[in-house]
């Protein structure tokens, strides 16, 4: 009786679902918006803190370990998992909550699946509505038929989106010992361009005029920073080889396109139709179990093969890393927020704020002056972010009074 009561509970919900989405949508996407900017504010605070520390060990301290350094960074997403349990005491309730979230995600990705596994779990199992926390065990759960491929499935993208992250990050990691920081974090946030191209193809974003100017006038702002800015090419950190620059260059191009395909897939694979702060932190707390667990693989074949050479820091310069780790799974953990509350394409640009800022603090670390060009640049570059944030809002009154 109180599965069928519920059932047409959710029936009634479902038939009033019109109207009360169309008496929500606006305040409930105003909300997500704003929580939005305001995470993204935090991710861009962490991406400078991260930007000038890496600098630091790699140049400063002339710690050239990129990928150990990248290792620890990422396992240290682990942190998040053990935090959310500061805000939700009791695990079981948590585990559950997280791998409900999962199946509405499911459910999206695979509705066919979906409906025959949902279908098979009401004949061989109790009903998933009556779940009692009180009288299941973590054990339980797990090893549920309902929860089963939703659980594969969560442990799959998760380990795909540690191995996507480690790649872009690792070339990033490379990278900041070929060219500056400016002309590094510039060509890097190109990936917004990338992210709206594979937002296309992969997700059927639709190709809007505002979009494309968008996006035209944040490359045109790091064009501009980096093509004219020729008085920042020398920080006195790297080899001024004009080999090795172009190396450099070349290798954080092909990080932006990797970043941008990253992001657009954790959209497509990884955030549910309903925004969830715990589903997303989840998600980063186990790519940071997967690095710790597989990704240590490649440093003995780095060590072997001469291309990085394992070392252990000292206490010193590993404070130093840890404080690159904390500022990473700050800045990870906002990023995929920022993407699961609004669009790939808004992240990408919105973080390419951080131009100007890592400007600003190389100004303050190592005396590096604030050009002409960088003005410009990141004029171009907040201009994009301005437009695209209103090209959003007005898409979404479009589809409240036009779906």
């Amino acid at each position: 009786m109180a599965s069928i009561q519920s059932s047409s509970q959710a029936v009634n919900e479902e038939n009033g679902q019109s109207i009360e989405d169309d008496n929500n949508f606006v305040p409930v996407r105003k909300t997500y918006n704003t929580l939005g900017l305001s995470i993204l504010c935090i991710g861009i605070a962490s991406f400078v803190i991260q930007t000038e520390l890496a600098q630091f060990v790699q140049t400063g301290i002339k710690f050239h370990k990129p990928y150990f350094i990248l290792w620890v960074a990422h396992s240290c997403y682990m942190i998040i998992l053990p935090l959310q349990f500061m805000f939700r005491l009791n695990p079981l309730q948590y585990l559950v909550e997280f791998l409900d979230v999962g199946v509405e995600l499911f459910g999206t990705i695979k509705p066919t699946y979906y409906s025959v596994l949902t279908r098979n779990q009401a004949v061989e199992e109790v009903d998933h509505n009556n779940y009692s926390i009180d009288d299941t065990s973590i054990t339980q759960i797990l090893t549920s038929r309902y929860y089963r491929s939703v659980i594969i499935y969560i442990l799959k993208i998760s380990l795909l989106f540690a191995c996507g992250i480690c790649i872009s990050g690792y070339i990033w990691y490379i990278a900041v010992n070929l060219t500056t920081m400016a002309k590094l974090t510039a060509i890097y946030n190109t990936s917004c361009f990338w992210a709206y191209v594979f937002s296309i193809i992969l997700l059927s974003e639709s190709i809007k005029v505002e979009k494309i100017i968008a996006t035209f006038l944040s490359i045109t702002g790091v064009v501009i920073m980096t093509f004219f800015g020729k008085e920042n090419n020398d920080n006195g950190h790297f080899n001024n080889n004009t080999i090795v620059i172009v190396m450099g260059d070349l290798l954080a191009c092909f990080g932006a396109l990797m970043y941008g395909l990253y992001q657009v897939l954790y959209k497509k694979l990884g955030s549910p139709p309903t925004p969830s702060f715990l589903f997303a932190n989840t998600i980063t707390g186990l790519i940071g179990v997967h690095t710790f667990l597989f990704l240590w693989i490649p440093i003995p074949l780095l060590h072997f093969t001469g291309i990085e050479l394992f070392e252990l820091p000292d206490s010193g310069t590993f404070g130093f890393i840890l404080l690159i780790a904390i500022a990473g799974v700050f800045f990870n953990a906002s990023f995929m927020l920022v993407i699961a509350l609004t669009s790939p394409l808004f992240a990408a640009i919105g973080i390419m704020l951080t131009i100007p800022i890592v400007a600003w603090a190389d100004l303050i670390v190592i005396n590096t002056p604030i050009t002409v060009s960088t003005v410009v640049g990141s004029f171009c570059i907040l201009l994009a972010f301005v437009l695209l944030s209103w090209a959003s809002i007005r898409d979404e009154i479009r589809k409240l009074y036009f779906s």
